[in-house]
């Protein structure tokens, strides 16, 4: 079967062998399939490439300007695969990050320094931005996302849990009560963030539910809702690394544990690709060392 490309590549090394035999020895060929590949070139082009004798070979006019420019782009490919194969080897180039909130800036930022203070040959962007961004068409190696992911085609990798913590402040349970149950946690004060539902387990179905919740206090900032709750407005849900400071300090006191979500976790989420690239996979793998060593992720 004639190949325009690989018929090119046979009379490169015919060229540069100095003949058809040497040639078919050094591709482990026969000569008359090399002879044949040249023939079929010649006739696809329409032009004489080589002019054989029965002792020596000697390109045309025509023939010597095609070599030189197949060879130039020989060159060139061979210069691409070494780059590729380079960066195989180790991780290089520009790594494109979609994060967002408290959790990238307390944890997922870090983490980006070290791995450019050790791979120097890594340029970091870390884009920040609440939207669910495209990653194929907006050019993203990567993104960290929380909670329940749609289904994709894009590949998730878990790097660490999400404990969501329902916790108050003393002040507020001594004056309203700790609810028990779902409908009892209804009727109480709930500082909303940027969803209007709160995510919570039934354990006796061992399923998750999302309830309606309404309060007099709502921000889109973690902070500012732990901030609300310190204060004994209300009851709020919160990852845990948001809390476990006040929590430990005894400032706001965790209710209905039970009920806390375990389908929750931080996904790091790439494209489908055969091949993840080094920079890629060696940064997912970092993440998950630096955020497996906090107790509350």
């Amino acid at each position: 079967m004639f190949s325009r490309w690989n018929a090119t590549e046979l009379l490169i090394e015919v060229v540069e062998k100095g003949s058809f035999s040497a040639a078919a020895d050094s591709l482990n060929l026969s000569k008359s399939h090399v002879s044949r590949q040249i023939s079929q070139l010649e006739n696809h082009l329409g032009i004489k490439l080589i002019n054989r004798t029965t002792r020596k070979l000697a390109l045309t006019e025509t023939g010597n300007v095609y070599y030189q420019r197949c060879r130039e782009i020989a060159d060139q490919i061979d210069d691409v695969e070494r780059v590729v194969q380079a960066e195989q080897a180790e991780p290089q180039g520009r790594l494109r990050i979609s994060v967002a909130g408290a959790f990238g800036e307390r944890y997922i930022a870090p983490a980006a320094a070290t791995f450019m203070a050790r791979y120097e040959r890594v340029q970091i962007e870390l884009d920040f931005s609440i939207r669910n961004v495209d990653l194929v068409e907006e050019g993203y190696d990567l993104a960290i996302r929380a909670g329940v992911l749609q289904d994709s085609s894009l590949i998730a990798r878990r790097i660490a849990s999400r404990n969501l913590v329902l916790c108050a402040s003393r002040d507020y349970f001594d004056l309203y009560g700790q609810p028990e149950t779902i409908e009892e946690l209804k009727q109480h004060n709930c500082l909303v963030g940027s969803r209007k539902q709160w995510r919570l387990r039934i354990p006796e179905k061992h399923s998750h539910i999302d309830i309606s919740v309404t309060g007099s206090w709502r921000s889109n900032n973690g902070y500012a809702l732990l901030a609300a709750a310190r204060q004994g407005l209300g009851i709020v849900q919160l990852p845990e690394f948001y809390v476990h400071e006040d929590l430990a300090a005894g400032r706001l006191i965790e209710i209905m544990s039970t009920y806390k979500p375990t389908d929750m976790a931080v996904w790091a989420v790439y494209p489908s690709n055969r091949h993840l690239s080094p920079k890629v996979r060696l940064f997912i793998d970092l993440l998950i060392e630096e955020l497996n060593n906090v107790a509350w992720l």
